[in-house]
Order: structure tokens, then sequence, then C-alpha cells
């Protein structure tokens, strides 16, 4: 069972990726307290939690902040993910055993019906970092989990604000079905392949859009 700072963690760290809590604008915890319905030691867990993840910044008899985002760091953490996300992807179709693929397949089938209809551009953001994270959840090695977690929290921060200026290629998301199908048919190389290209192509199209 989830804990009130977890759930304030998920809450608040949706709103700063997504930039409903813009680069720089203060964390009102009394308002979060309240539109969350929980006291403010869990929020500050949160909080904390976020300023060690650099995504929140605290300012001593100022308060927290949302970090501010800074585009060059951009070439930085796809390094990191163009050589991470393959890995954690290989890894997961090795490691995959029957019953973790269900919410992969859920995923899977999800994508089929994004691709159908006009989706809010949010709600196909979320869903390309949901996916990234089951696949992380599926390598079976918690640090690299977490590495990758974080790094996709910050590389989706930055797509935020390029949603700004044009609409999501929805093709980077329809890039996730052949990478999820090869997971599940625990084709490894593949797996890795795919991902390769589709982080490559994440990079490639936030940059074009600077």
């Amino acid at each position: 069972m989830e804990s009130l700072a977890d759930i304030a963690y998920k809450v608040i760290a949706d709103r700063i990726i997504t930039l409903q809590i813009r680069p720089n604008e203060p964390i009102n915890e009394s308002q979060l307290s309240k539109e969350m319905q929980m006291g403010r030691t869990p929020i500050r867990e949160a909080l904390r939690r976020l300023e060690g993840e650099d995504l929140v910044v605290t300012q001593p008899r100022k308060g927290s902040f949302a970090a501010p985002i800074n585009l060059t760091d951009l070439s930085e953490v796809s390094q990191i993910r163009q050589i991470l996300e393959p890995v954690a992807a290989e890894m997961a179709a090795e490691n995959l055993r029957p019953p973790q693929g269900d919410e992969l397949r859920r995923y899977l089938d999800l994508l089929g019906s994004l691709s159908a209809r006009a989706v809010d551009q949010h709600e196909l953001m979320r869903f390309d970092l949901a996916v990234h994270q089951v696949i992380y959840e599926l390598c079976g090695n918690r640090h690299l989990m977490d590495t990758l977690l974080r790094y996709a929290h910050h590389s989706t921060r930055i797509w935020s604000m390029v949603l700004e200026r044009r609409a999501l290629v929805t093709e980077h998301i329809n890039e996730l079905g052949p990478i999820m199908e090869s997971i599940l048919s625990k084709d490894a190389r593949t797996a890795r392949d795919l991902m390769d290209i589709h982080v490559r192509s994440f990079n490639d199209s936030v940059t074009s859009s600077m």
C-alpha cells in the first residue's frame, strides 16, 4: 500500500514534469495540503525526495520552488538514456516471466486505442513515461530503474516545453508498440535495438524543436 508521501510525490512530480507548476515557480504547501486532503508532513517528505532528484529547489526562509529547466542539459541527459535505455529493454526481455507481462500487454492494448483517436498531448506524454517505467521495473535491477526514472522525468519535463511549441509526433508513441512486443516475445536483441532507435528519435525531435 502506498504511503501518503508516495501519493504526494506522484502528484507533485506530475505537476512539475508537465509544467502545471512552472520552472522557478513557488510550491504552495498549504494549497497542496488542501487539494490532496493530507497534512504537510507527507508533502514535505515528497518535496525532499523531489529535491534529491533535482526537480525541486529549496531556498532558506523562502520555501520550495520547481527547479529551473536548463536546455543545455538535454545533451547530457540524452547521452545517459541512449546508453542505458536499450540495456534496460534488453534485460526486461531476458528476465520476463509470464505473470510480469500482464501490465505491458495492457499498455500494448491501450496503445491501439490511443492511435485510433485524438488524444491530449499530455496524456500521450504520460503514456510514454508509464511504458518506460514498466520496462525499467521489468529489467530487474533496482538501481538501473531508479537511475533511468530520474532521467526520464527530466527528459519528459523538457518535452513538456516542446509541446508548448508543437504537437507531439504520434509516430514516436507508436514506436513503443514493437518494443513492447519484442519484450513480451523475449527477443532481447530486437528490444535493445528498437529502444535505441526510440530514444534517439526522441532526442532528434526535441532538438529540432528548440
